[in-house]
């Protein structure tokens, strides 16, 4: 009987044979394969954070990219879900969606930031908000 080389359990399918690791291990190492790379290939965001409302809308520097709370969207202005993928998406950034979600980061930064911007909209200086990781240890 062939047994995966990680996990040692029995394998049956012909492709995981051929590869000597069943599919849940090498969905594994996959994903972690394709989380190093994105790791490698980021590059952060020099610019600052600017968003305005507009007769059409809404509009933003910052791609919707990780929607972890809003489908419908970003926003600004409070606390709540919409600014919350806002300051996500914003901090990823600078600094990468897993050091930005580490330990809740980005709420914090969501209610420094994202929650006090007026209606109208504005920009978030990068200056300050790499002042501010520095002032967490981030940077």
């Amino acid at each position: 009987m062939v047994t995966c080389a990680k996990c040692k359990r029995p394998l049956s399918d012909p492709e995981s044979i051929k590869r000597g690791i069943g599919p849940i291990c090498y969905n594994k190492i996959k994903a972690e394969e394709e989380k190093e790379q994105q790791r490698e290939d980021f590059i952060p965001f020099n610019g600052d954070i600017i968003c305005k409302r507009t007769p059409s809308g809404t509009t933003f520097n910052i791609p919707h990219i990780y929607v972890k709370h809003s489908p419908s969207g970003m926003e600004w202005g409070y606390g709540g879900s919409g600014p919350a993928d806002f300051a996500l998406n914003a901090l990823a950034m600078y600094i990468g969606r897993e050091r930005a979600e580490k330990d809740g980061l980005y709420q914090e930064f969501k209610w420094d930031f994202i929650a006090k911007l007026p209606f109208e909209g504005g920009t978030i200086k990068r200056e300050e908000v790499m002042a501010w990781l520095r002032e967490r240890g981030v940077v």
